[in-house]
């Protein structure tokens, strides 16, 4: 039987690992993002429950840790960590940027209820120092001046040595937007996982909510919290650890923007399927209604060995289906939700494969089931609850590199895009919705909306071509 497991948020570090990362929604006075530094979650006690690094057995040598991690903002790069390990000191200069690495579920020592010996997830949170020994996790409003400078665009590179604890890599969920992939290794005590990725807006929820303490049960269940405390910008991940996936997607990499944790579940055999669920509240701390982005990595070597699907395909939409489940109330949430396929490359992305991107989804605990389409189905996925319009993997890509100002309301988009497709723009603050035409000069991409009235704006460029629509650029804007 499946064991459903709530990782356990606000002791500690672990709050910020999988709960909170927040954006311009926030409606609090101050952010609450303060959380302790690498060398607390090694030495110290965690909580009256939960262990810590230093309740392992042979200590902090065998757990993973940041090999590498690099920050490219404004086409500058920036090394932040060089040829790291377990035991590199963490830094305590102000505004340095980090990464922390907590265990979930460890037993403390002399403890065995409700635990493990070795965690089964293990958390990474990209942070910044506060002051001696606090660090903070979010990005929009850090209180420190950051160094390297890191903005909403920042690119960063990292490589986590996954040493003994890690080697048994399962998949992997993150808070943020992917662009490349690689593992290797995995099995053995020298295993890596190589990630480039932006940051992502993500909720704080509060767990004296009674509707909010099931918002981080793995596998995703229900979250039936009403509104996020607060909204924050940064990146958390959870590596899983358990035995309880197929040995073929170990490695497996998914993806999200606004939600506070993501599960995966396969079902192998003649008929397999991947039901991947993530969590948030209903609504922004600002009241507004929810609206989140998944991503899904399928490599070709689980595309071939699962699904039996050969790496030349060229249309996903006539092979796989992607639908909305409705497996419960929390689950059910009525919305529209696009799907979109685009090839990553080795090369480009660090693994062969395909990546599936579903946008606007509505929350508390959606759940999108992705089978294979049977010689007479379809390649449209459409649940009781909601429809997935999909795109195949030919649609029209987002622009690349946009970067934004804001001046007298007026927010100006700027970016990379292609030649034959045509960009809109919209910005959005509540019930009003304001939207216009994009330029393209070359490759230099030109947007600009006329915001109506100070808030935090959701805009979108969106890509149409030849009537097809592909997945949009997303980021809240604050209007002052």
């Amino acid at each position: 039987m499946k064991r459903s497991v709530r990782i356990s948020l606000v002791a500690a570090l672990v709050a910020a690992c999988a709960v909170s990362t927040a954006s311009p929604h926030v409606q609090a006075a101050a952010i609450d993002d303060g959380m302790p530094d690498q060398s607390s979650l090694d030495s110290a006690p965690n909580s009256q429950s939960q262990g810590n690094w230093s309740d392992l057995a042979g200590g902090v040598t065998g757990r993973p840790y940041i090999a590498s991690l690099t920050v490219t903002t404004n086409g500058v790069p920036t090394q932040i960590v060089t040829n790291g390990t377990a035991t590199t000191a963490a830094p305590t200069t102000v505004g340095a940027v980090t990464a922390v690495i907590s265990p979930f579920n460890l037993c403390k020592a002399g403890s065995t209820n409700n635990c493990y010996a070795t965690p089964n997830r293990v958390g990474i949170t990209l942070a910044y120092v506060k002051q001696a020994g606090q660090l903070g996790h979010n990005f929009s409003a850090p209180t420190a001046t950051l160094s390297p400078a890191v903005t909403a665009a920042s690119v960063f590179d990292m490589t986590i040595g996954l040493n003994s604890v890690g080697k048994k890599l399962g998949w992997t969920w993150m808070n943020g937007t992917p662009t490349f992939w690689k593992t290797e290794n995995l099995g053995q005590d020298n295993a890596t996982a190589r990630v480039k990725f932006s940051l992502s807006e993500a909720p704080g929820i509060d767990y004296q909510d009674p509707k909010a303490q099931r918002c981080t049960t793995i596998p995703v269940s229900e979250c039936d919290a009403d509104k996020s405390t607060q909204d924050t910008l940064g990146m958390q991940m959870v590596l899983s650890l358990d035995t309880t996936l197929s040995a073929a997607f170990a490695g497996a990499l998914f993806a999200t923007n606004a939600a506070v944790i993501g599960s995966l579940d396969v079902a192998s055999g003649e008929t397999p399927s991947l039901t991947y669920g993530i969590a948030g509240p209903h609504r922004l701390s600002d009241g507004t209604v929810r609206k989140g982005k998944f991503y899904g990595f399928l490599s070709d070597a689980v595309l071939e060995s699962q699904f039996k699907i050969a790496a030349t395909e060229t249309d996903m939409t006539k092979v796989l289906s992607v639908a909305r489940t409705a497996e419960s109330k929390s689950t059910a949430d009525a919305g529209t939700d696009t799907v979109a396929w685009a090839k990553w490359t080795a090369a480009d992305n660090g693994t062969d494969g395909r990546l599936v991107t579903i946008s606007d989804i509505s929350f508390s605990a959606p759940k999108f089931k992705v089978t294979k389409v049977s010689s007479s189905g379809s390649g449209t996925g459409n649940s009781s609850s909601g429809t997935a319009k999909t795109i195949g993997s030919s649609a029209p890509q987002a622009p690349t590199g946009v970067k934004f100002t804001t001046k007298a309301r007026t927010i100006t988009l700027t970016g990379s895009g292609v030649a034959g497709i045509t960009y809109k723009a919209t910005a959005t603050l509540g019930a009003v919705t304001k939207s216009a035409s994009c330029k393209l000069a070359g490759t230099k991409l030109t947007c600009r909306v006329k915001a109506t009235k100070a808030g935090s704006w959701k805009v979108k460029v969106t890509p149409s071509k030849s009537g097809a629509t592909g997945a949009a650029w997303s980021r809240a804007i604050k209007v002052k």
